[in-house]
């Protein structure tokens, strides 16, 4: 006998059960459930079709390409944006066979990529990426009222004057044809939930990117909207994460070959999502993300603890389990793919071999010693400016340890600055991202660290999982996110801290704080 479950549409007045509907969707328990989760990450777009119990049927993604036509500007095209994804929908849905199958789409987000959308809720010029430094420097002229410490305090994150709370002061005051178009005021993720379902609509999760929400009262900020002069209604419906926002449209399945019975599913900012799927649900437990930007974060019973300490702070799963803190180390990544591209190019030694970039970074740090022979580089300070100098400090194959071990020392200077915020040491380290595919940058991270790190099988796509999970609750098909974490784990590998490598790199990383002035 099928189980009828009643989902709530959140902002909706009705319950929608099976029964209720023209085309009900099969929203009983069994192996065949199958379940999309998305990654809107900064430089591609992931995404996994997975059965409910855990067996990934295909996987996909897109490079995300930016327009850069002058420096600090980053910029996207919304539609080819939306085309994409939906590129990466259709290959997932081919799949599944019968596109009827696949119960629920769930997205995660590197989000803070501000869109406007004119009367009929199209883009009215193209999408300002949170990477976009135009804004940076320009408090006194654009938002002389606004206190970075009010900022933090309400939406949870501390403010560097970029994302959107910034984006809309520079388009307000150097577009004012573009402000007065405006209707909608809403993130890229936001845009594409409407694309799919046609509901402008946002998590509290990446509402905290947006910064106009009030993170503890889960509303958008009175006083934000009244400085910009912003309704409510201007503004996608907030909503908590794993909640069922509607199902595919018509001509979004037509789009993206799913079916109109497809619920669309709340997700979350990226990182939590990478969390939820690796199960780093409690105080004492902590995920290193590693991508476009470097990211630890932790489950905090105290929300109040994190912003004292002047880190990010995502709802996760409060109020009725643990904040998440993070701290990053912003677009390290990009930094250091700008370097290596730079030293490849230097180079007329034969060293790249045809390999990849990534690759020939990784056999040229195999080849260098544990403390890269006197090589230090503090990948957060690497800029167009200086990469030439940085060039002549080492041969490619130091340089290339260097960088490896300078963002281990940061991210070690940075989880010991984290642990004055928990009320427990930390027990448990989850590594997850691209450079967990590395032979040797996961084993100096451990050395570093001296604790051990466990990858797991599906770190690479962890925020995607992620997001598949919180399809899955949004369906009905977990009954909380402990359920749907085990059933949809692998294995993982655990590193263990070689005591001669930890014991050499200690004595680095102090050289390394006293060179870079770190606390």
């Amino acid at each position: 006998m099928m189980r009828v479950l009643r989902l709530r549409i959140w902002g909706m007045s009705s319950i929608i059960t099976p029964a209720g509907l023209s085309n009900p969707p099969d929203l009983s328990m069994s192996n065949s459930d199958l379940l999309i989760g998305i990654d809107l990450g900064t430089s591609a777009v992931k995404g996994l079709i997975v059965s409910a119990d855990g067996g990934i049927l295909g996987e996909a993604n897109r490079t995300v390409t930016f327009e850069r036509p002058v420096p600090g500007v980053y910029e996207l095209d919304a539609q080819t944006y939306y085309r994409n994804l939906c590129t990466i929908i259709q290959e997932l849905s081919a799949c599944a066979g019968n596109p009827e199958r696949i119960k629920a789409v769930s997205l995660c987000a590197a989000s803070g990529n501000t869109v406007f959308l004119g009367e009929n809720r199209e883009p009215i010029r193209k999408v300002i990426s949170w990477l976009d430094t135009r804004t940076e420097g320009k408090e006194a002229d654009l938002w002389p009222e606004i206190k970075k410490d009010y900022v933090h305090r309400s939406a949870g994150w501390p403010w560097s004057g970029i994302f959107p709370l910034a984006h809309l002061g520079w388009v307000k005051k150097y577009e004012p044809d573009i402000w007065q178009r405006t209707k909608y005021f809403v993130m890229n993720n936001d845009y594409v939930y409407y694309r799919l379902c046609g509901r402008l609509a946002t998590d509290y999760s990446k509402a905290t990117t947006f910064y106009l929400q009030e993170q503890e009262k889960q509303r958008w900020n009175p006083f934000f909207l009244s400085y910009y002069g912003i309704r409510e209604e201007n503004l996608p419906d907030l909503l908590p994460s794993g909640t069922a926002a509607g199902f595919i449209t018509a001509r979004a399945a037509e789009e993206s070959g799913l079916s109109t019975g497809t619920l669309v599913v709340t997700g979350c900012f990226d990182h939590p999502a990478a969390a939820r799927s690796t199960g780093i649900f409690h105080e004492g437990q902590l995920l290193l993300s590693a991508g476009t930007s470097w990211v630890a974060f932790a489950p905090v019973r105290s929300r109040e603890r994190g912003i004292e300490n002047g880190m990010l702070v995502d709802p996760f799963l409060s109020p009725e389990g643990c904040w998440g803190v993070m701290f990053a180390l912003t677009a390290v990544g990009e930094k250091i793919k700008n370097l290596l591209a730079a030293c490849r190019a230097s180079v007329s030694d034969g060293t790249s071999n045809g390999d990849g970039l990534y690759d020939w970074f990784n056999r040229l740090a195999v080849q260098s010693m544990p403390g890269a022979e006197g090589c230090f580089i503090n990948p957060m300070e690497i800029s167009a400016e200086n990469i030439p100098a940085i060039l002549t400090s080492g041969s490619p194959q130091q340089l290339a340890r260097a960088l490896m071990e300078g963002s281990a020392y940061l991210m070690k200077n940075r989880i010991e600055r984290l642990e004055s915020s928990l009320e427990r040491n930390l027990e448990r380290i989850v590594m997850v991202g691209g450079p967990t595919g590395s032979p040797v940058w996961p084993n100096i991270l451990t050395d570093v660290l001296e604790r051990p790190i466990c990858i797991p099988e599906t770190g690479a796509h962890a925020g995607a999982l992620g997001a598949a999970l919180l399809a899955g609750m949004g369906a009905g098909i977990y009954g909380n996110l402990e359920e749907g974490q085990k059933r949809l784990s692998k294995k993982e590998t655990c590193l263990k801290p070689d005591k001669t490598n930890s014991g050499l790199y200690r004595d680095l990383y102090h050289q390394f704080k006293i060179r870079c002035g770190l606390n």
